[in-house]
């Protein structure tokens, strides 16, 4: 009941009316309130009784009956001294929601205000909005008000007298059971919950909020039990409901967590924005944060540094496009980085986003191994292309940092000093390989200028190449045995090293060198996969040490070979022909190769002619080097033996070739320099070589046109044809090999006009800086041999 008809009922009390709030403000203080104590509403209601400015009042005692009062039902004299000089009686109680206390004041020496007090709190009683029951002490019905009935069913009759079981079965008993306790204890029972159904089943199913209270006497002493009934059925099933679907939405989140804990995932939700206004213990058991640190956008901060600005602009673009979202990135986990996969699919509404369910996947493991294979076949690409040793292993430290390793060394041990069990190994550093970013690495340099190093016996890598076993060492900053000297240590502490890996080459069945790697800082520290992969790489460079020393071996046998067959050519004076001057070139297709299938040769034949030869043998291998050397042998013995034109030598040179089964797939031009009046001519003849070039004293440059016949080796019995030209003063005849101008895809002959540019542009140099000129600055890119025959006609 509130409102002016309210407020009209309590100022009209013949009693002094009050309630408090939980923190002891008045909030009730009828007109007889403030009549009995001198105390004025407007000074009263909103203020604590008991802040010491009121009447003199004794503040403890008051203070213990109105908590008292906030508990159960009391009575006694007011401890306050009040103007009227009257006693004062309190009676009080607990009241519900806000109102802590409700009470009543009264003179004791007015009787007819008590009956007045009376017949008013009776028509309260059957007023008030809430159903109202009082109960004797056997707990049997001795009044209701009217909100009884109306709550209930039934009359005030059908209860009086009775007992709850007796007419509500045992939803009755269960009530009964809480008054007792009441009764028992002297204490009040507020808001107690409570469903069921009255008249011995037969009633609604309902649910109600009790709160039960002892009633005393004047003098203290119990006479029965007070209990208000609030129905709380509407509001408990709009609850239940509400609380069905939260326990939906958790059962289905907790099964979906489930399914995920399967796979190790960390399981989150975030709002429609992508921020994170919902906890998850299980991403923040990954990153170590606090749920403060994580809500809002900070769980970014628990992604690697390096990823994070990747991950927000991929997260954000996923949200504003309202689609599922993947990325890979790295979490904080534990004092390291873990390699996580994140995905994350929207839940809709009537087409609008209200939520983000997302996972976090440990794949680290699997990220880790694909990062070794990648490795592996980097570093087995790098030691493959290089055909020496040492180069060998400087691109497998180019191939693993900062890939695999932020620190690679080769140490290349000393080959004649054996490897015995409790010596220390020496040998000379060969490469140093750091990271970006790091400090230089610390090392010693000998009296010779040589990295020299010396490691003592208990060295892992000493051990290593003793052993002829990889080492792993995790953490290993408290052994400076790892670092070798005081500054390598020193560097190792700064940069922080995790973890450290070593493992031996081997070549033809002795350890040459041992390698090391070492992770710092935030790198994952080395795991026993990755001594695998170590092993691997130790197993790989071993192999490609081989492969480059048996080639060193083949280089240097075909060196010899090239030596003997690629002569220079004559000297002016030797060459027996005035004012002709001869320069040649030789570039091999890989400069490590350093011999291949194009030739040259200049010699002078006994009746005074200069012989040219320029050829090119299909191959860049010792078989056709070999075949090189025969052909220019039979070549030079066949142009000798005869006078016979250039076409005939070439005629009798691939029968003979091809019946002694010597000659394989090989262009060849072939001719000589003469004499005829006062000037010079070249007659020669082509089995498939590229056309020479003549270059002018004025500059000009054409391609000598004639004949292009066959190649050797197809068809002996063909008929060749021999061209000639005069050679002008001052000119250059330029022969090559295709090496020299040929480009893979060339469908306008670009290349050809390239290399007549080429040649103008040099015209006027000397015949050796020209021959240079032309093998440098070739637009040429098949990577093939390039021979250089140029003679310069005074």
């Amino acid at each position: 009941m509130t409102g002016p008809t309210a407020d009209a009922v309590v100022d009209l009390a013949p009693v002094g009316l009050f309630a408090l709030d939980v923190a002891g403000r008045v909030l009730v203080w009828s007109a007889e309130a403030a009549r009995l104590t001198g105390w004025p509403s407007a000074e009263v209601v909103g203020q604590n009784p008991f802040d010491g400015e009121r009447a003199p009042i004794d503040t403890p005692r008051a203070k213990a009956l109105v908590d008292a009062a906030s508990r159960e039902r009391v009575s006694g004299p007011l401890p306050a001294t009040v103007a009227s000089g009257r006693t004062l009686y309190v009676y009080a109680g607990p009241g519900t929601g806000d109102v802590a206390v409700v009470g009543a004041l009264q003179d004791a020496s007015d009787a007819r205000a008590g009956a007045e007090a009376f017949s008013l709190l009776d028509a309260l009683w059957q007023n008030a909005p809430v159903a109202l029951a009082y109960f004797d002490t056997d707990l049997r019905y001795r009044r209701v008000n009217a909100a009884v009935a109306a709550m209930d069913g039934g009359t005030a009759d059908d209860r009086e007298g009775r007992t709850l079981g007796e007419l509500h079965g045992e939803t009755g008993e269960r009530i009964a059971a809480l008054l007792r306790e009441v009764l028992d204890t002297g204490r009040a029972l507020t808001n107690f919950p409570l469903s069921g159904r009255l008249w011995h089943g037969t009633g609604p199913e309902q649910s109600w909020m009790l709160n039960c209270y002892p009633v005393h006497d004047r003098d203290g002493e119990v006479l029965g039990v007070g209990l208000v009934v609030s129905d709380v059925t509407e509001a408990e099933r709009a609850r239940l409901t509400l609380a069905e679907l939260a326990a939906a939405r958790e059962e289905a989140l907790r099964r979906y967590r489930s399914l995920v804990d399967a796979t190790a995932a960390a399981v989150w939700i975030r709002r429609p924005d992508g921020s994170a206004a919902e906890d998850s213990p299980s991403y923040r058991a990954v990153t170590g944060q606090t749920p403060e640190e994580y809500l809002g956008w900070g769980f970014l901060t628990g992604v690697h540094p390096a990823d994070r600005d990747a991950k927000r602009r991929a997260w954000s673009a996923a949200v504003a496009r309202g689609e599922g979202f993947e990325h890979v990135h790295r979490l904080r986990a534990g004092s390291g980085w873990r390699w996580y996969r994140s995905r994350a699919v929207p839940v809709t509404e009537a087409g609008t986003v209200v939520e983000w369910v997302g996972t976090e996947t440990d794949i680290d493991d699997e990220v880790r191994s694909r990062h070794r294979l990648d490795v592996l076949a980097g570093a087995t690409l790098a030691v493959n292309t290089a055909l020496d040793p040492e180069t060998e292993l400087l691109a497998l430290a180019d191939a693993v940092v900062p890939e695999f390793a932020d620190l690679c060394r080769v140490y290349l041990v000393d080959e004649a000093a054996p490897l015995l069990p409790g010596r220390p190994v020496h040998g000379r550093r060969s490469v140093t390989r750091a990271a970006p970013g790091l400090p230089p690495v610390p090392g010693e340099v000998g009296a010779d200028g040589a990295a020299r190093f010396a490691f003592g016996a208990d060295h892992p890598l000493a051990r290593s190449v003793r052993t002829r076993l990889p080492e792993l060492e995790i953490d290993p900053l408290g052994a400076d045995h790892w670092a070798g000297t005081p500054e390598m240590h020193a560097w190792a502490l700064e940069v922080g090293m995790n973890s450290r890996l070593v493992a031996p080459v081997l070549s033809g069945g002795r350890v040459i060198a041992g390698l090391l790697f070492a992770s710092c800082g935030d790198r994952p520290a080395y795991t026993t996969d990755d001594l695998a992969l170590v092993t691997e790489l130790a197993a790989r460079a071993s192999a490609a040490v081989e492969h480059g020393r048996r080639f060193q071996q083949t280089r240097e046998v075909a060196l010899a070979l090239q030596e003997s067959m690629l002569t220079p050519p004559p000297m002016i004076a030797d060459v027996g022909i005035g004012g002709i001057e001869v320069a040649c070139r030789y570039r091999p297709a890989a400069a490590e190769l350093e011999v291949g299938g194009d030739w040259y040769d200049v010699f002078r034949l006994p009746f005074g002619d200069i012989a040219l030869a320029v050829g090119d043998v299909a191959g860049h291998d010792l078989a056709a080097a070999a075949t090189m050397g025969q052909l220019r042998s039979m070549l030079r013995a066949l142009a000798f033996d005869t006078d016979g034109a250039p076409s005939d030598v070439l005629r009798r040179l691939d029968r003979v070739a091809s019946r002694l089964e010597v000659t394989r797939f090989t262009t060849l031009l072939h001719g000589r320099i003469l004499v005829r009046g006062n000037g010079l001519v070249f007659r020669w003849s082509n089995a498939g070589h590229p056309v020479p070039l003549l270059v002018e004293a004025d500059g000009t440059v054409t391609h000598v046109g004639g004949a292009v016949d066959v190649v050797l080796g197809v068809d002996p019995d063909r008929l060749r044809h021999d061209q000639e030209i005069v050679l002008p003063p001052g000119s250059t005849l330029v022969l090559y090999t295709d090496g020299l101008a040929e480009r893979r895809d060339d469908p306008d002959d670009v290349a050809g006009r390239a290399l007549l540019d080429l040649a103008a542009a040099g015209a006027d140099m000397p015949l050796e800086a020209f021959c240079d000129h032309l093998v440098a600055g070739t637009t040429a890119d098949t990577g093939d041999d390039i021979v250089v025959l140029a003679v310069r006609c005074g």
